[in-house]
């Protein structure tokens, strides 16, 4: 692997690195100034760019710094990278964010607040009909001037969103079971 490529696939590390978080791309910078014996200056800086320059050092934010040992060739480059390389996959596999399991526990906790909607609103269907014939006008009343107004706005659309990604979540299973 030239030294080109080297700093290509170092630049993705960043990203990825960066795109899951500061603190692992922290990480990640820590590995690569072990595996390179360098110091640097690792801190949360808004942008982080890291290179191998020709004279085999290394350009890290506009500063320059030599490996302790010195990068003898583009073997020893290699080598050292490759340990890097390792290390960085790992970190990154496992940081790494999984939005279709998160999307899953969204949809399923979606369908678990249906379900309480549902059963808070027949719940106060049932004590507002039973609340009329047991004779209890006044009851009945406090209810439909003030307690439906209150809820039903914020109740109904809400139900009526929760409602319509209840159906796509169903309808994507479904998809995926036939």
């Amino acid at each position: 692997m030239n030294r080109n490529q080297i700093n290509k696939e170092l630049k993705v590390f960043i990203n990825e690195a960066s795109f899951i978080s500061n603190k692992c791309r922290n990480k990640l910078l820590k590995l690569f100034s072990e595996e390179f014996h360098v110091s640097l200056d690792i801190d949360n800086y808004k942008n982080v760019d890291l290179s191998i320059l020709e004279d085999y050092k290394i350009l890290y934010r506009e500063d320059t710094y030599e490996a302790d040992p010195k990068i003898k060739d583009l073997e020893d480059l290699n080598e050292r990278y490759q340990r890097f390389e390792e290390k960085a996959k790992k970190l990154i596999n496992r940081k790494e964010i999984d939005f279709q399991n998160k999307s899953n526990f969204k949809n399923i906790s979606n369908l678990i607040i249906l379900f309480c909607m549902f059963f808070v609103m027949f719940a106060a269907v049932v004590l507002g009909i039973q609340a009329l014939f047991s004779g209890h006008f006044r009851d009945c009343i406090w209810f439909l001037v003030f307690v439906l107004p209150w809820i039903f706005p914020k109740f109904s659309s809400s139900l009526q969103v929760r409602l319509e990604q209840a159906r796509q979540y169903i309808k994507r299973l479904l998809k995926k079971v036939k």
